[in-house]
């Protein structure tokens, strides 16, 4: 008789609720019909990832598997994060559900909810498809998927105002929520969206997103996600990202709260002169697991692409980052950089990082690295020194090590927002 496998590598099966969930007519869904129910058949077939998949060999999906079906409860509000930007036009959704978008907007720019948009725009915002049980959360996504909405940016746009999605993950409609973001550029365009994802305390919620962007010759995207309130939120988030000719993709990744944040960004670079920046910050304390997967396609000449990733771990916070650049066989003269920067705030926290080149092409200039490291004694003496309770002259130095993410940001008011919940997600701890 077989050993009985550890715990931590038992199979994830579906819980029941969310069989039942999936039991549930299809008619409120929004993935074309055959594709939901390709990925129905895959996701059960599959159950969750667990520690067995590579891809998922340091974060647990067992705070999934135990959410319990919630009754309905509305709760009060989160703080709107985009007061204070200017003219920002803000998208709302509560509970998974589209409760409001904005009016007036300026002349190139749409916006249609998934489930009011054309068929065309339907199959484009559901063209990725699970490939394997790595994939399970994104075949979930289409099978289960009931809003979302489509961003159009017509050729030429310079779009000025930010495009503020604001993802409430209360439980007002159920424990779980399953929302496509489709954005489409057109040639010359540029834009910013900013999504922040929150939730009330003792909220426990999980929505499971994807989002799928496609920019036109020559348009430049920035691309901005803040993980903030809600200790009990967990998010897993999908997006796929083609670049065309010429086109810029600026990724700014912001991860502060919730019990779960796992983030998945594949970006395929497939046409010559294009560029894409990923840069981001994960800041994990107390029990939170935050995630980041990255992979970067280099699959046309004279591409680039930058990234920077840095995890801040305090008392038992765990953080990952996973980064992958494939320089594909005809890919020759790019340029591709990666560094994983890392702090260790205590000795219950813990840090995983693993870049990784893959590279076939012969004329590249291609580099990555990965540090992890503590507070420098030597600093906290100096600053103590001076008269700086060591308290203090430890928040000094992380958030020295910090801001150079939180910077990136292009707008002052929200630099200064996410600066002062940086200082308050630190807290007091010695």
């Amino acid at each position: 008789m077989s050993a009985p496998m550890p715990r931590a590598l038992e199979p994830i099966v579906l819980p029941d609720w969310l069989r039942a969930a999936l039991s549930q007519p299809a008619t409120a869904r929004v993935a074309p019909s055959s594709r939901q129910a390709a990925a129905l058949a895959q996701i059960l077939n599959w159950g969750l990832p667990t520690a067995r998949d590579e891809e998922w060999r340091w974060t647990n999906l067992r705070p999934i598997a135990r959410l319990a079906a919630a009754e309905p409860q509305a709760k009060a509000p989160c703080s709107d994060l985009s007061v204070g930007i200017p003219d920002a036009l803000v998208i709302r959704f509560v509970g998974g559900q589209l409760q409001a978008l904005p009016q007036n907007l300026p002349a190139g720019l749409s916006l249609t909810p998934l489930s009011r948009a054309h068929d065309i725009d339907r199959a484009a915002a559901f063209a990725p498809s699970a490939q394997s049980r790595n994939d399970a959360l994104l075949a979930l996504n289409t099978a289960c998927a009931t809003e979302g909405v489509v961003l159009d940016i017509a050729a030429n746009a310079d779009i000025q105002a930010p495009v503020v999605l604001d993802w409430q993950d209360n439980n007002q409609h159920g424990n779980h929520s399953h929302t496509r973001l489709f954005i489409r550029m057109g040639a010359h365009s540029t834009a910013t969206v900013l999504e922040a994802t929150q939730a009330p305390e003792n909220t426990p919620h999980w929505r499971n997103a994807v989002s799928v962007i496609e920019q036109g010759a020559n348009s430049q995207l920035t691309h901005i996600s803040l993980g903030l309130a809600g200790d009990q939120r967990l998010l897993t988030d999908r997006s796929f990202v083609q670049l065309g000719r010429d086109a810029r993709y600026r990724s700014i990744n912001i991860q502060l709260g919730g019990q779960l944040a796992r983030r998945e960004i594949d970006v395929n670079i497939s046409e010559s002169g294009a560029h894409c920046d990923l840069l981001g910050l994960m800041m994990p304390r107390g029990k939170q697991v935050m995630d980041t997967h990255t992979r970067i396609t280099h699959g046309a000449p004279h591409t680039t692409s930058n990234e920077q990733y840095q995890i801040i771990a305090d008392e038992a916070g765990r953080g990952i980052f996973k980064g992958r650049i494939l320089v594909a066989e005809d890919a020759q003269k790019i340029e591709a950089y990666q560094n994983s920067r890392n702090l260790l705030l205590s000795n219950t926290a813990e840090i995983d990082t693993k870049p990784e080149l893959e590279i076939y092409a012969d004329d590249v200039k291609c580099s990555h690295g990965a540090t992890i490291g503590r507070l420098d004694d030597e600093a906290l003496y100096y600053l103590q020194s001076r008269g700086i309770s060591r308290t203090n002259a430890r928040k000094l130095l992380i958030t020295g090590f910090a801001q150079e993410i939180i910077d990136a940001l292009p707008y002052p008011e929200l630099v200064a927002q996410m600066s002062a919940m940086m200082q308050t997600h630190m807290g007091d701890a010695p």
